[in-house]
């Protein structure tokens, strides 16, 4: 594994959903496997592409901010659209695209009831990170404040900030809500990793304002992905070298 070793970064900058905290079963993972119920045919390799398409639909793409405009952000509607589209992503023939997305839709209102997970390694991991010196923060795309959330789920006393994108007015991956997370940090993008599970929003967007960006991909949704990327937060002293650091310190 490729690490940043003799680099000056000072910040890390993580994503929140998908990377410090996990929904048990995914949301995607659970949709596909209704549709594969129901009948719809996909190869392996499909459903890594339909989840890879996913990724791209949810970091701010075009289609996705048309689909808030034409049915209503987080309305019924747009989540049955939203089913469609993948239907249409994993290849299903029209007329099964037409039957099914209301019954996606309906089983995943009806039955998806996802466990709030923190992955073991998470908290180890921050520890290390902040006993090497680096500042920690959290920049999220949700819409409210995260605050009282953190602290219930028991990460806020392990991190110095942490940010939703609807209190800066700009979601990921726009550039500006990167130079916002490094106005509090304090950073440079010289100085800061950022960490996240989306390669469009995350790691690309990091890179758009020269940020190191790293991918956390547990499921290998990117295996031939061209950047830093990691199977586990476990993984991170090592790629950052927080043992050199360390030892520099004492």
């Amino acid at each position: 594994m490729k690490n940043l070793n003799g680099n000056n970064h000072n910040t890390i900058i993580f994503d929140l959903d998908g990377t410090l905290r996990e929904s048990i079963p995914m949301g995607d993972r659970f949709l596909l496997d209704h549709a594969v119920s129901l009948g719809v045919r996909c190869e392996p390799e499909c459903l890594v592409q339909v989840r890879q398409w996913g990724h791209r639909y949810w970091a701010s793409s075009e289609d996705l901010l048309i689909d808030q405009e034409t049915y209503g952000k987080g309305e019924p509607a747009f989540w049955e659209n939203y089913a469609r589209r993948t239907l249409e992503n994993l290849g299903a023939p029209s007329h099964q695209v037409r039957e099914l997305a209301p019954l996606l839709h309906q089983h995943m209102s009806e039955h998806y009831r996802p466990e709030d997970t923190i992955p073991e390694d998470v908290v180890p991991t921050l520890k290390k990170l902040r006993q090497a010196g680096f500042t920690l923060g959290v920049l999220t795309n949700r819409t409210d404040p995260v605050d009282d959330y953190m602290a219930k789920i028991g990460l806020a006393k392990h991190l110095d900030f942490y940010l939703a994108a609807g209190e800066i007015g700009v979601w990921k991956p726009d550039p500006g809500i990167f130079y916002y997370a490094m106005g509090v940090a304090g950073s440079r993008p010289q100085e800061t990793v950022y960490i996240g599970d989306n390669y469009y929003a995350d790691v690309v967007g990091a890179q758009n304002v020269d940020i190191t960006g790293v991918l956390i991909d547990r499921e290998g949704i990117f295996p031939d992905i061209d950047c830093l990327r990691v199977d586990a937060i476990g993984e991170l002293p090592d790629l950052v070298g927080v043992k050199e650091k360390k030892a520099k310190v004492e």
